[in-house]
């Protein structure tokens, strides 16, 4: 496994070709697809397999048997490294949902058992037939809570174990490991807490021996690149297995309708630009082949060859390697990257400050390091020199510059100078919750989801502790949490709250104020690094009731809220 593999999952291709797509070089010449991407240094392809698409209207009938035999004949015709993902159903599987095949829906648990270790030794003998027997072959897409839900689904370890393991008897069965390697995929690549839980539980219970870890690694979902660099560090140490990233992306512009908005944007750290998507992809390649003993093999991106369609919205809007008229993002040229090329000791970028606010007899402040981020995925705190001339701050905004030793680039730090800091009411009740949830409506989808109360002790000591709601569920949930408020006076007003948690694949976090003219609400991002402040804009609201809250839809995930805020607005 010293070779490192620089992929593409792209089983979205043969229905672009259906629709006559044409994709093009930097210069703008047409080329074929696969030409194309192995010019600028492409040596491995990913894809999908669905049992039946057929069934699924959506799905137009791509990535069944038929198209992955023919899509497989032109990876090894280029001479291609080669890996199939079992999704082991009909349609999408992610850590959200995990649908059944249609055909398997009324089967009992040993015989969905046989099911899954038939079709895959079937599957794959069809494709040794062919001469296009995958190197590599994934049991399970992103299977973090399971698959074949709901018998496979987590916390039940003991029947998704045995699911696992009749796919890889199965894979065993037509192909050893030297032949075709078995992968296990899971999503979280940043977060090896989630992974260990898993891994160990699994093994515990009776997981059998596979040769590979997968990982999808999202910047805007996943943690931070040092997240991803710690967790891969940690899985290697534990587990002694290889590891590849399997699924990886950046926008390469912000979108409303596809997959990056701003604040997105902010938690990955790096722009939605060209420019931005290129860096991100040099990140991860270097993170990933800076692992000791050449542990990290590969990295692929997930549909870049996707093209966006006015009105679409959706993945192609953004997420791709291809902009408007087809043509290939300068994102293309981090596939040339070899292990010699490691960026060993080049800083990344720095991770600026937050706005600093204050009034006009106040001084800023500033920080005197910030953390700066390496290519492999490392982080070291450095002394920072800010440029400041002026002795009396002036209402308004001032952008200051920073310089930093042996950083080849400045940074900045922007300071807000009011004539005073607005106090505003906050018309909620105990936001702290000193009394518990008495004051506050819960709802949630069942005993699984855990609710409670963290304390944090901030300074100054021996101040009161700021507490916050901490919620988890080992399974997909919903909760709620909202409060009526009665208006007394006509006007706007805004709601606020501090969230921190993970974000991944059906996530859904909706901050929201419903009054008698209907609901108004915006969709939080978190991170699990620090707490994000979230807000509904000013709602105009005459004298009622209104219900104000947050509703959270999600996979096995946690999220903690704190320093909810309802009030008028100035």
């Amino acid at each position: 496994m010293a070779e490192f593999y620089k992929g593409m999952d792209i089983s979205g291709l043969p229905e672009l070709e259906a629709e006559a797509v044409k994709m093009k070089d930097l210069d703008g010449t047409v080329m074929e697809p696969f030409e194309l991407i192995t010019k600028y240094g492409v040596n491995a392809i990913r894809l999908r397999l669905w049992n039946n698409p057929e069934y699924v209207e959506e799905a137009k009938g791509f990535c069944n048997l038929t198209h992955t035999i023919a899509m497989a004949k032109r990876i090894k015709a280029h001479h291609l490294n080669f890996m199939l993902d079992f999704h082991y159903s009909d349609f999408w599987a992610d850590p959200g949902k995990q649908v059944k095949p249609k055909d398997w829906e009324n089967l009992s648990f040993d015989e969905l058992e046989e099911a899954v270790y038939t079709y895959t030794r079937d599957t794959l003998l069809a494709l040794q037939a062919e001469d296009v027997l995958p190197d590599i072959v994934q049991i399970g897409n992103e299977i973090r809570s399971g698959l074949l839900f709901p018998e496979g689904e987590l916390p039940d370890y003991e029947h998704m174990v045995r699911l696992v393991n009749a796919g890889i008897r199965g894979a065993r069965s037509v192909a050893d490991a030297e032949t075709m390697k078995v992968m296990i995929h899971l999503d979280q690549g940043g977060r090896f807490f989630y992974l260990k839980e898993w891994f160990d539980k699994s093994i515990e219970t009776g997981l059998l021996d596979f040769d590979i870890i997968g990982l999808s690694y999202y910047p805007f979902w996943h943690g931070t690149f040092h997240d991803l660099q710690q967790s891969l560090m940690n899985l290697i140490h534990t587990y002694q297995k290889p590891i590849m990233v399997v699924e990886t992306a950046h926008a390469w512009r912000k979108s409303s309708t596809g997959f990056i908005d701003e604040s997105q944007e902010k938690i990955a750290g790096i722009a939605a630009t060209p420019e931005g998507q290129q860096k991100v992809l040099d990140l991860v390649m270097n993170i990933v082949a800076s692992i000791p003993g050449q542990m990290g093999c590969g990295v692929y991106y997930w549909e870049p060859l996707c093209i966006p369609v006015p009105g679409e919205g959706g993945w192609s809007d953004n997420m791709g390697l291809l902009n408007e008229e087809g043509r290939i993002l300068p994102g293309i040229k981090s596939f040339g990257f070899t292990r010699e090329q490691l960026r060993v000791g080049e800083p990344a970028k720095v991770y600026e400050p937050e706005d600093i606010q204050i009034t006009v007899d106040e001084e800023p402040g500033l920080p005197e390091q910030l953390p700066v981020l390496f290519y492999d995925g490392t982080i070291q705190k450095k002394h920072v020199e800010w440029q400041i001339e002026q002795k009396q701050w002036e209402m308004g905004e001032h952008r200051i510059t920073g310089n930093m030793d042996s950083i080849p680039f400045p940074v900045f730090c922007k300071v807000v100078v009011l004539k005073e800091v607005p106090k505003e009411m906050n018309l909620l009740r105990d936001v702290n919750w000193n009394e518990g949830l008495t004051q506050w409506e819960v709802q949630k989808s069942e005993e699984h989801v855990v609710v409670q109360l963290s304390p944090d002790f901030i300074d100054p000591f021996p101040a009161p502790p700021v507490n916050s709601l901490r919620i988890e569920s080992p399974k997909n949930f919903t909760f709620a949490i909202h409060q009526q408020v009665m208006i007394q006076r006509e006007g706007y007003y805004t709601l606020q709250v501090e969230y921190k948690g993970t974000d991944t694949t059906n996530v859904e976090i909706h901050l929201f104020i419903e009054t008698m003219d209907g609901i108004s609400e915006t969709m939080i991002h978190p991170t699990e690094h620090e707490w994000g402040v979230f807000q509904v804009k000013p709602v105009f609201c005459k004298p009622q009731m209104v219900t104000v809250g947050i509703r959270v839809s999600a996979p096995p995930v946690y999220g903690m809220i704190r320093k909810f805020s309802f009030s008028h607005s100035t």
